[in-house]
């Protein structure tokens, strides 16, 4: 998830780093026919992805299969981008792919 320097709700530091899995499930989604420099190609889906072990939904792009494949349910791993090109943002992550899990009952 995003590295927070503070809670988004109350201001206060965060002193305690929490690691969550990078496999998910998509909630739901949109297919998108403008470009946007971030996907990989036109159309392109950002969905709403539930880490495991989460309980809130993250929006992210999801790659590596047609746009008219995708759908609820459907079980995704993060694609990071190089390791000597992270941050501590979102950009970490390029999008998700199917994990080829069979989808999960939402």
């Amino acid at each position: 998830m995003p590295y927070r320097l503070s809670c988004p709700e109350c201001g206060v530091a965060v002193t305690e780093e929490v690691v969550v899995p990078d496999t998910g499930t998509i909630t739901t989604f949109a297919i998108n026919n403008l470009p946007d420099p971030r996907a990989p190609e036109v159309p392109f889906v950002s969905a709403y992805i539930q880490l495991d072990g989460t309980d809130i939904p993250m929006i992210a792009l999801v790659g590596g299969i047609p746009a008219h494949e995708v759908r609820q349910g459907m079980r995704v791993r993060a694609v990071w981008v190089p390791e000597e090109e992270r941050t501590t943002s979102m950009s970490n992550i390029k999008w998700f792919a199917p994990t080829g899990e069979p989808d999960a009952e939402l």
